[in-house]
């Protein structure tokens, strides 16, 4: 067993059970958030839980759907900062694969094609795949596409194995700690992600410019194909509009798991990767707000594509790790961020606000309870459209991102119509939380990493436009 792994189990004994505060905490915000609901059917105050809650929320998001029109630094500004860099950053990849042979040659494909390369062809990244207690050949699939495509020289292949150790993705990481990265950068990736020829180009003028932390734009391989596939890409293009107006204000803006770049210093200054942590993105996020006052930047034009989850279960099973995921990183984290000397008051306070959107479905239970007792359900119903009524907004805001097939922006009947599917959608989230909070006050033992199902669907649009014969921008 080696070093990253017995870092591995240290984490989970610390972490195995719950913190008896962190029970506590869960037990409190569901409490708080159904007893601000039961107000809903008060004669007299009723009026007022739903005014306030569409109050706060909308004064919260129209400054950050205007500012992520005008972020601190435009691809443009980027590529310019790239161009006239004395010295171009270097790239660590980081693959954490656990039975994934059949989407890692793909990834490894789309890797070797990349264009950021010296005068020479040398390339300026290398690849280090964990294989992660693999049982179907993953590390001799990520070995054999590396020599396939010209990149055996810069990759590497760590294994990890043992018994009893903690699963999840942050826990696979630990084999890869920065200390054994030779790149200026670490970019995380999935399994099933692929990329266009210039992904790493383009998110290296994010660095030369002079961040510290970049996330890179998500986008759903197939997303055409059906209606929750869809969703999902609306989904992502949302929450890329959050994070970026949220980045643009100052606002303490976070990783996405897909696309995480980080110097390879901050990563080290902060400990690296922690097995205990369920949404290491997030975890990571507050890590280096607090420790150095690091807030993530959003790069728009820095996609990666990622397959959808294809049906309801296992969907479902993904947004419950996320959200307990965000609940622990709340209670661990939280109160060091808002207290951190690091950050702007300004970051402080979008943390706050970020954070207590997850109190919002709590609300609707008690709601729910309001009307059932009392028969008044003009509050519930305020509440629930005022929730969908935000997400609409910001659906039908961010899709000003997207294109329809031909190239041209989509036409404003389109637009409605995604608007209120990636709204209907958004509703899920009124359920997953609420069941997010009674497992983390009172589940026992550790924690279930619910490994999602890759299947190799899809291929980004640059390069359905190629075969096409249509313009692939920014292609070299």
């Amino acid at each position: 067993m080696d070093a990253a792994d017995r870092i591995g189990l240290g984490d989970r004994a610390e972490g195995a059970e719950t913190p008896v505060a962190w029970r506590a905490a869960a037990l409190a915000m569901l409490a708080g958030g159904v007893g601000v609901g039961l107000l809903s059917g008060h004669r007299r105050l009723g009026g007022a839980v739903p005014l306030i809650t569409a109050g706060v929320a909308f004064g919260c998001v129209v400054p950050v759907a205007m500012a992520s029109r005008r972020p601190p630094i435009s691809p443009a500004a980027a590529a310019d900062a790239l161009a006239g860099a004395a010295r171009k950053p270097t790239f660590s990849i980081l693959v954490a694969a656990r039975d994934e042979a059949a989407v890692l040659r793909r990834l490894v494909s789309d890797i070797g094609r990349q264009d950021y390369r010296t005068a020479d062809g040398t390339p300026l990244f290398e690849l280090t795949v964990v294989d992660d207690r693999s049982s179907d050949g993953t590390a001799d699939a990520a070995g054999a596409a590396a020599l396939d495509h010209g990149i055996v020289d810069v990759t590497r292949v760590i294994t990890r194995r043992g018994e009893d150790l903690p699963d999840g993705k942050g826990a696979a990481l630990t084999a890869a700690q920065p200390e054994i990265c030779n790149g200026d950068v670490v970019l995380v990736l999935d399994a099933d992600a692929r990329l266009e020829p210039w992904f790493l180009r383009r998110a290296a003028g994010y660095f030369a410019a002079g961040s510290a932390a970049v996330t890179a734009r998500r986008r759903i391989l197939g997303a055409e194909r059906g209606w929750l596939a869809g969703a999902q890409a609306d989904e992502q293009t949302l929450d890329g509009e959050l994070n970026r107006g949220r980045w643009s204000l100052g606002g303490c803006s976070e990783f996405r798991g897909n696309g995480i770049l980080i110097r390879r210093d901050l990563l080290a200054s902060v400990g690296g990767w922690r097995a205990a942590a369920l949404a290491e993105d997030l975890d990571l996020s507050s890590r280096i707000a607090v420790a150095a006052g690091e807030r993530v930047v959003w790069a728009i034009d820095a996609e990666i594509w990622e397959e959808p989850v294809g049906a309801a279960g296992p969907l479902w099973r993904q947004r419950l790790r996320w959200a307990e995921g965000a609940l622990r990183r709340l209670f661990e984290h939280g109160p060091a961020v808002v207290a951190s000397p690091k950050l702007s008051v300004a970051a402080r306070l979008d943390f706050v606000a970020y954070a207590g959107q997850l109190a919002v479905p709590a609300v609707v239970i008690g709601s729910a309870a309001a009307a059932a007792a009392t028969g008044r359900r003009r509050g519930l119903l305020s509440i629930i459209v005022g929730y969908l009524g935000i997400s609409a907004f910001l659906g039908w805001d961010s899709l000003r991102w997207t294109k329809a097939s031909n190239g041209d922006p989509l036409q404003a009947p389109e637009r409605i119509r995604r608007a209120a599917r990636v709204s209907l959608f958004n509703g899920l989230w009124l359920l997953v939380v609420p069941r997010a909070l009674v497992d983390l006050a009172f589940r026992r033992g550790p924690i279930r990493y619910a490994k999602m199902e890759h299947h190799g669907a899809g291929e980004p649009a640059a390069a359905v436009r190629a075969r096409a014969g249509g313009d692939v921008p920014g292609a070299v």
